[in-house]
């Protein structure tokens, strides 16, 4: 193939991919209000998507839920998706605690999935729970490859998938966008031959995606990873008071929610922070809190997608919108 047929093929995958995501930002998808109606979405419930050993040794069956517009309602060709990971200290939790997110952000017209992964770690052992992370981070990349393979059947966009969670959620999905095998390989080296590498969870699919962007609600990350590599647009929310998982530099967890924020902003990176003064690790728990997070995280996501993302920073709560 001559260099004048590579150029005319780039620019038409280019012309296509732009038309789309202009035609999106037009368009009522993505925002704070419905785009479907409940009715029109459909799921997938308890799908497989690989298996591995717990932390006692036992084979684990891998499951999670995906939510989507119906494929013939929807005209869109493709849609961005968005993984979403439960909470619960890496000992507890489950993935239907994050049902609602999924099916509200699907009414808004993004593809949505929800995951188990394998809990518990041996805490007599001091730092084993990190070995809790590296096994979620397992599971999380496994979850994204087999969307990935199913890109076609679901019209997901792996050019546009964005990742978010709660608390160890949170960390684990902040830990998948950054952390690789290298740097893993750096902070415990024995990971790799303990427990596999991060390609795995018995999950041999190798499809490629891309993270666009991170919801970060009350998450953590290692320095070591987050400063190096490219940094990832994120909105985040946080008590200032949260001794959990620390809203700034802590020994244990590494970079809080305003320290990220920080490094962002003199990265030149687009990022959303939101504080709740004197607020602890339990924050905006009622659902008007739920849906007020949902709405701020889908208008910011697609605020990514259009290319109209501005940096904000709020210890009130400042309703979306972006409807219009």
């Amino acid at each position: 193939m001559n260099k004048q047929k590579i150029l005319y093929l780039f620019y038409m995958v280019f012309t296509i991919n732009y038309a789309i995501a202009q035609k999106s930002c037009v368009e009522g998808r993505y925002t704070n209000s419905d785009y479907f109606l409940k009715s029109q979405i459909d799921s997938l419930k308890n799908i497989s998507y690989g298996a591995a050993h717990d932390y006692m040794g036992n084979l684990q069956d891998l499951k999670m839920d995906v939510y989507f517009p119906n494929t013939d309602i929807d005209t869109e060709e493709k849609r961005p998706l968005i993984l979403l990971i439960h909470g619960g200290g890496f000992t507890g939790g489950a993935r239907e605690s994050m049902s609602y997110h999924s099916k509200e952000l699907s009414k808004r017209g993004f593809v949505t999935a929800t995951i188990s992964y394998r809990l518990g770690y041996n805490r007599e052992v001091f730092g084993n729970i990190q070995k809790a992370v590296y096994r979620a981070q397992q599971d999380a990349n496994s979850a994204l490859r087999y969307i990935a393979s199913q890109k076609e059947k679901l019209k997901v966009d792996t050019s546009w998938v964005f990742i978010g969670g709660s608390s160890a959620g949170a960390i684990t999905s902040l830990s998948t966008s950054y952390a690789s095998q290298e740097e893993w390989n750096k902070i415990a080296p024995q990971f790799e031959s303990d427990l596999g590498p991060l390609k795995s969870s018995e999950n041999s699919l190798n499809e490629i995606f891309t993270i666009k962007g991170i919801y970060n609600f009350m998450g953590a990350i290692l320095p070591v990873v987050f400063n190096s590599g490219d940094l990832i647009p994120t909105i985040s929310f946080h008590g200032d008071l949260d001794t959990t998982v620390p809203i700034g530099k802590s020994m244990m967890t590494g970079f809080g929610s305003r320290t990220i924020h920080e490094m962002l902003i003199e990265a030149g990176v687009c990022n959303d922070l939101t504080v709740v003064p004197n607020g602890g690790h339990g924050i905006y728990r009622t659902k008007k809190d739920v849906d007020f997070r949902i709405n701020r995280v889908s208008c910011f996501f697609k605020s990514l997608i259009c290319n109209t993302c501005v940096d904000f920073m709020a210890v009130e709560r400042v309703i979306s919108n972006c409807t219009n």
